[in-house]
């Protein structure tokens, strides 16, 4: 008689659930768990440029944390840990972020973001960001904006809001669109608001949605933009929280 011998590990593997590709919308929602961090970075890529977006979290605003001010730097690595991009830039004292633009040069193609904030009296602090191929030809990733009336216009990492706030989003448009449209989906994809207002500018070539936040309730959201240039449809996601 033949006695087959199973491992504990082959058990589990045969037990375990097969990962599956995060959707859309997961992927989407993913950037606000980033916000309770010590900073949020977020990057956006168009085409050869890779937009870092750093910025202090709420909690190290409050808390005082880099008051007088950090810099901030960011590298791009490949898959293999080849230095393709890297840059710096500085927060100064009450603006709380900044952006660091990254040229992509020789076709390069990142696969992740690392970023440092370093300022004095305080510790430093690192975090990373995934980086995925392009996946849009009509539309690139969006830039997000925060502003209100004590508040000046800074670029966000961190997507919670105060319903106080205001949200600019700016989707970079890669070829030319005829159709666009906006609408506002709860966190389970739910459509709340059929109907955004979305403007094209042309001179820049984006397609901006601007909205208040004040008679949203305490939740997360997702902000679609559909994108259409002949037969070609895109739809694009960005999450925001509301505090």
């Amino acid at each position: 008689m033949h006695i087959k011998l199973v491992s504990a590990f082959a058990l589990v593997a045969t037990l375990a659930p097969i990962a599956t590709a995060q959707t859309p919308r997961e992927a989407a929602l993913a950037i606000l768990e980033r916000a309770s961090r010590p900073f949020a970075a977020y990057c956006a890529r168009t085409g050869n440029d890779l937009t870092v977006v750093a910025e202090l979290s709420s909690a190290s605003i409050q808390a005082g944390r880099w008051k007088d001010g950090a810099d901030v730097e960011a590298v791009a690595s490949a898959a293999d840990g080849h230095q393709v991009a890297k840059g710096q830039s500085h927060i100064d004292a009450g603006t709380y972020s900044t952006t660091i633009r990254l040229p992509l040069e020789n076709g390069a193609s990142p696969a992740h973001v690392s970023v440092s904030v370093r300022g004095s009296g305080e510790k430093p602090a690192d975090d990373w960001v995934k980086i995925y191929p392009p996946s849009g030809k009509l539309v690139g990733d969006p830039l997000a904006y925060r502003s209100a009336s004590r508040i000046t216009t800074r670029p966000v990492a961190a997507f919670e809001f105060a319903r106080n706030e205001r949200v600019r989003i700016e989707w970079p448009e890669l070829a030319a669109l005829d159709r666009r449209e906006a609408r506002l989906l709860d966190r389970a994809g739910k459509v709340l608001l059929p109907s955004l207002p979305v403007t094209p500018e042309s001179a820049r070539r984006i397609s901006v949605v601007e909205m208040a936040l004040s008679n949203l309730p305490h939740a997360d959201y997702l902000i679609e933009l559909i994108a259409g240039a002949g037969d070609v449809t895109e739809s694009r996601l960005l999450a925001i929280r509301i505090r």
